[in-house]
């Protein structure tokens, strides 16, 4: 029977590995200098972009004031006295409303006695509400906005916006 596998005389020669580890080592260390000359390339660009985006918006907000208004400069504003009545259901539940108003300064009439007007129809409206109009944002930007639309009516269109400033229920 003839053999299948012939075993060699020799041993196979080992390669010398020494002169295929350093060449790893060698690319290795290539390939991390690149990798760290790219990163700190692309670090000192962002922070020059980073840096001229800043001082230009720094420019532009200087050159703009630092609030707008949605009224005229020679708009006032007037704080009403705090309110305090209860609402229409629970009977027992109060509201307290602190609130400001915003007049043109075209205004000749007496402010105080609009402002008493003005107080007197929020009574009225807040005596018709009941706690379920006013919960949640929903409810309050309603209320906000049916208080400022009595005052404009009430003002004759004198009345920019009427500004609550607190809302208490209890």
């Amino acid at each position: 029977m003839a053999k299948l596998l012939v075993a060699p005389d020799e041993e196979p020669r080992r390669r010398d590995d020494s002169s295929g580890n350093s060449g790893f080592w060698a690319s290795f260390f290539l390939l991390t200098l690149i990798s760290v000359g790219t990163g700190a390339f692309v670090a000192f660009q962002s922070v020059e972009m980073t840096k001229e985006s800043l001082s230009a918006e720094y420019e532009r907000s200087r050159n703009q004031p630092a609030i707008e208004l949605n009224y005229e400069d020679n708009a006032r504003l007037r704080k009403l006295d705090p309110l305090v009545t209860n609402l229409a259901a629970p009977t027992d539940a109060w509201v307290r409303v602190k609130a400001s108003i915003v007049l043109s300064d075209e205004f000749t009439d007496d402010v105080a006695v609009l402002t008493g007007h003005i107080e007197e129809d929020m009574l009225a409206y807040l005596r018709t509400l009941t706690i379920s109009h006013l919960e949640g944002a929903v409810g309050l930007q309603h209320l906000r906005e049916d208080l400022n639309e009595r005052a404009k009516v009430r003002s004759n269109g004198q009345v920019h916006e009427v500004i609550l400033e607190s809302l208490v229920i209890q």
